[in-house]
């Protein structure tokens, strides 16, 4: 930690927000790297004000050319995935030639792309898999990159405002949110979308689930209610296959399908009116042995921001 993140944070702590917020904006202004990579986050997640991406991006790069190295991934995973900008791989790409942290990034993105195959389930609703869409080393990679970040699943009681174990999910799960896309989560995004026909900004962040002995997903929908951007399509992306159950089961289609690495199992959510589909609600069945991980992209019928609801 820095001298003026110390500072701030006891600003923070004491409630002198006032005062952390002009120590930190100062600080920015004089062009203090540190300063500059806080002033950023907050322009990035509307903290302490607006959102604004062009100074979100303009902090960074300011701090990025005084070697700040956070503040250079940071700004090279949003180029990657155009927030606040037209995606730009290898303007992305670029900006991390100089990382020596980026080279697992760049071996898999330099290695040849699997060549997936399509093998329909059901018409109706549509649900198809997507043979072979992560290679072996690409789903290793997510597991561990997503491992450290793992956290169990809650929800918030709308009675006490406690956090309280989610009542349908009992996994571990992490999102890649927008400062952890790196080149290569984006690049597999980028791939979802090639099959699914979408557009990979229309899909949410990449979500990462782990599955203990005895851990399930209970019969849920994932269309939601009351949003005008739908859940159009689902995409499961199975990381691993050495562990036991933990089948996707479709009750209401009689369907129970199970991948091997890197296989992804694309659904759609919505009926022909746009509504939510009863026929998909699924489940992913207990695990019996083992530790099953999977990657899950929902995807809207059209932009969706990683902050938006």
């Amino acid at each position: 930690m820095t001298a003026l993140f110390d500072q701030a944070q006891a600003l923070f702590r004491d409630g002198r927000t006032t005062e952390a917020i002009a120590l930190v904006e100062r600080a920015a202004a004089g062009g203090d790297a540190e300063g500059l990579f806080a002033l950023g986050n907050w322009r990035l997640f509307a903290l302490h004000g607006p959102r604004d991406l062009a100074a979100a991006h303009d902090a960074f790069a300011r701090a990025a050319a005084q070697g700040h190295a956070e503040a250079m991934r940071t700004r090279a995973y949003l180029t990657a995935a155009g927030l606040g900008c037209d995606p730009d791989p290898d303007a992305a790409r670029a900006m991390l030639a100089a990382d020596p942290g980026a080279g697992a990034q760049f071996n898999l993105l330099d290695a040849p792309a699997p060549i997936w195959a399509d093998e329909p389930v059901c018409d109706g609703p549509r649900i198809a898999w997507r043979r072979g869409l992560f290679s072996v080393a690409e789903c290793r990679y997510l597991m561990d990159r997503a491992e450290p970040l793992l956290r169990p699943s809650f929800v918030v009681d709308p009675k006490s405002g406690a956090r309280i174990p989610h009542p349908v999910r009992t996994s571990a799960g992490m999102n890649f949110g927008p400062t952890h896309e790196d080149l290569v989560v984006a690049a597999l995004n980028r791939r979802i979308a090639a099959a699914t026909d979408t557009e990979a900004g229309w899909g949410e962040p990449l979500h990462i689930l782990r599955y203990a002995p005895g851990q399930e997903y209970r019969p849920h929908l994932d269309a939601l209610t009351g949003t005008t951007n739908q859940r159009r399509w689902t995409m499961l992306v199975y990381l691993n296959d050495d562990f036991e159950g933990g089948e996707t089961a479709f009750p209401e289609l009689g369907i129970v399908a199970r991948g091997a690495v890197g296989d992804a199992l694309l659904f759609e959510n919505t009926d022909t009116k746009d509504r939510p589909d009863p026929r998909t609600v699924h489940a992913g069945r207990p695990v019996t042995s083992g530790v099953k991980w999977l990657a899950t992209r929902w995807i809207r019928e059209r932009r969706h921001l990683p902050w938006d609801a």
